[in-house]
């Protein structure tokens, strides 16, 4: 099974650069470009949060469109740029809606059962997994007991060293999250964004991997007390090689400028 991860696009419309810096359109345009002209196609492509940057219905509308474009399927969750009533209406078929209305998933269609994790928290940088999510979680997890799963979410369970970033983890649910995981036993993986930089870390005994963004990256420094900066390092998304029993194999690819 082949899987695309794709992170933090932060797409934005109109003329304006994030950060006065990045035309996140035109590095989703390429990304969708860039899938498309993939030689072996993925099964699914995963969208592990950040999908717009102000979280307006037209963005939400534009990236749905692109990636309907590519016949494929898809699944999201939120990051904490991104909005879940718009996205429930832009987005209802790639994702998901529990009872206390976060946006969790769980598909089962392939041989690998997906689980997307909402871990927003709107209105603020960093993530947590409540008690609704994770009793949500433990469910899936139960009803899933005989099968390997995958987990997607956007804030990842770890402490990179990161300091900035880190303050805007996942600031709550991760113990209990790993005592989940490990317990199931058969987690094969936990993919996640928000960092906007390749790390691989673990969690419950599962391998957990962080794609960069494929619109752009965040400079790697270990240094106390310096606010996050961006780098000058390449768009890239990641692809996933898995199959059950097997362990994940996950590669890192640059989103390529287009020849004319």
């Amino acid at each position: 099974m082949l899987i695309a991860q794709i992170t933090d696009s932060h797409l934005l419309l109109g003329d304006g650069k994030l950060a006065g810096r990045f035309d996140t359109k035109a590095s989703f345009d390429r990304l969708m470009a860039n899938l498309a002209k993939q030689l072996v196609q993925p099964d699914i492509v995963l969208f592990s949060g950040d999908l717009g940057e102000d979280a307006t219905l037209e963005e939400y509308q534009y990236v749905g469109a692109a990636l309907s474009k590519l016949g494929l399927t898809v699944l999201a969750v939120p990051g904490n740029h991104d909005a879940r009533a718009p996205m429930r209406e832009a987005l209802a078929d790639f994702v998901g809606n529990t009872d206390s209305g976060h946006l969790c998933l769980c598909d089962s269609r392939f041989p690998i059962t997906i689980i997307g994790l909402d871990t927003l928290v709107e209105g603020a940088p960093h993530g947590e997994l409540c008690q609704a999510r994770l009793n949500w979680l433990e469910d899936a997890l139960a009803r899933q007991r005989q099968n390997d799963v995958l987990i997607f979410m956007h804030h990842p369970p770890l402490t990179t060293g990161l300091r900035d970033m880190d303050s805007m983890g996942l600031l709550e649910g991760r113990e209990r999250l790993a005592r989940l995981v490990e317990a199931h036993g058969k987690v094969r993986g936990i993919l996640c964004g928000h960092m906007h930089r390749a790390i691989i870390g673990s969690c419950g005994g599962a391998p957990v991997f962080v794609s960069p963004s494929s619109s752009h990256q965040i400079t790697f420094d270990l240094r106390d007390n310096q606010p996050y900066s961006f780098s000058d390092e390449p768009a890239q998304f990641a692809m996933h090689l898995i199959e059950p029993g097997t362990p994940m194999l996950s590669h890192v690819v640059p989103v390529l400028y287009q020849r004319p």
